[in-house]
């Protein structure tokens, strides 16, 4: 029989795709936020953004379409890595990345979709845009507090499992907290430095896998 350390090797592809996608994703929206303009808040001034700065938002719409197999990635990593730990922490994981994927991809698209052919965008249309631009920031909320069960449950399972530091758990476990409050930004922030933070630990550490438990007969 393989012993369990032969695992990692057979997904290590998804270990470093997920490592990888956990630092990319986070920096991409980041300077995104950084450097792109005000959307303004007249038809006018959108249409006007729509026409001058594509690349942004095709930027975001790039992050939302890639959301799924870096993060998803990530998450199965995650989920591989503990699946020593309690059931309920590994549910938080899972279920918590899953629906910020669906969430965020959701946000991303909604913001910029509309205006990736900022030529062809009418005033009725950057009207409509203005009036649901709210439910981005909504979805990016909801993408947060999902993140932040996310990284709540890792963090649980990580001082479960004693694969981190103490105090290191503890600080992904007050992110994780933080994270809920994306609605007002300050989330956004907790989560984007915890998933960059995982991303190089999960590639500095790829064979740091919490073993699981051995059936009845199994060979090491």
């Amino acid at each position: 029989m393989h012993s369990p350390n032969a695992w990692p090797r057979r997904v290590g592809w998804i270990h470093t795709l997920g490592a990888i996608g956990a630092i990319l994703l986070p920096l991409g929206l980041l300077f995104s936020f950084f450097t792109s303009e005000d959307t303004g808040d007249t038809a006018a001034e959108l249409i006007a953004y729509a026409e001058d700065s594509s690349t942004d938002v095709w930027l975001l719409q790039i992050l939302a379409l890639a959301a799924p197999l870096l993060i998803g990635a990530f998450v199965a990593s995650l989920r591989v890595r503990l699946r020593a730990a309690n059931e309920a922490y590994q549910a938080l994981t899972v279920i918590g990345g899953t629906l910020f994927i669906a969430f965020f991809g959701v946000a991303m698209t909604l913001w910029a979709a509309p205006l990736l052919s900022g030529d062809e965008l009418t005033t009725a249309g950057a009207e409509a845009y203005l009036a649901f631009d709210d439910a981005g920031w909504v979805l990016l909320g909801m993408s947060g507090i999902s993140i932040g069960a996310m990284i709540i449950g890792v963090s649980l399972a990580a001082l479960d499992l004693g694969v981190v530091p103490k105090w290191a758990g503890w600080v992904s476990l007050l992110l994780g907290v933080v994270s809920l409050a994306t609605i007002v930004a300050v989330g956004i922030f907790a989560w984007a430095v915890w998933l960059i933070a995982a991303g190089i630990f999960l590639l500095l550490g790829r064979d740091r896998v919490a073993p699981a438990a051995e059936a009845p007969g199994v060979v090491a």
